[in-house]
């Protein structure tokens, strides 16, 4: 169960910890953001972490840190938390970012994905082509999902590059517009993006057309967020 941490920041121990986390929060405009990164050290009340973006203080976050066995001692446990954003700072040559952590639950990251987060990790093969045009250029979706894609294109991309991308056809019944990121590449192949900024209705469109291709055919995979 979720549950309210003391908000004195300086009082906490912090444990030097290097570990991937995950944010995501609405922005002004109302679309949903996620960025990426490592974590420098966890308090019981916070967390400094290296990130990819700049956030602003203040600003409502939520985050996600998987602890791995080797720590815990038994099985991985995922900590959600809650919290805002204290400062954004550079240090250490990179983009450092203080959040509160206001309330936090504890799950076993071994168990079973919960359907509220399968929902969001589910990714298809669209059966019919889904369209992609970014800066210049036309190619199709391997796959799919409410969080990212993989577009064909031999001559990808960076690892790193941020593309606005258009989609169309296929399993999307409307013109949708995604932030992406470029998490991995596949030399003449092509890329696998994340989807890191996109209106609450383009979410939700995402995933009723996943959900609904997935109902079409089933037995296809859920993979990691």
């Amino acid at each position: 169960m979720p549950r309210t941490l003391n908000p004195e920041r300086r009082s906490a121990t912090r444990l030097p910890l290097v570990l991937p986390i995950c944010l995501e929060w609405l922005s002004s405009d109302d679309e949903i953001h996620r960025t990426r990164g490592t974590t420098r050290d966890v308090s019981h009340n916070g967390v400094y972490c290296f990130l990819e973006s700049p956030l602003s203080p203040r600003l409502p976050v939520s985050f996600a840190i998987v602890f791995p066995s080797e720590l815990t001692g038994s099985d991985p446990l995922k900590l959600d938390c809650g919290g805002r954003i204290v400062r954004s700072e550079i240090r250490e040559r990179r983009l450092g970012v203080a959040a509160t952590m206001e309330t936090a639950g504890v799950s076993d990251a071994s168990e079973p994905t919960p359907e509220s987060e399968r929902r969001s990790s589910l990714r298809i093969v669209p059966h019919q082509a889904i369209i992609v045009e970014y800066p210049g250029l036309r190619s199709v979706l391997r796959d799919l999902s409410p969080t990212g894609a993989f577009i064909e294109d031999d001559r990808p991309f960076p690892v790193g590059r941020t593309i606005r991308l258009h989609l169309c056809g296929g399993e999307i019944s409307q013109s949708l517009e995604v932030e992406s990121i470029v998490r991995r590449v596949e030399p003449n192949v092509g890329m696998a993006v994340e989807f890191i900024a996109m209106t609450r209705e383009v979410h939700a469109h995402l995933l009723r057309c996943v959900e609904i291709s997935n109902a079409a055919r089933p037995g296809v995979a859920y993979l990691p967020v």
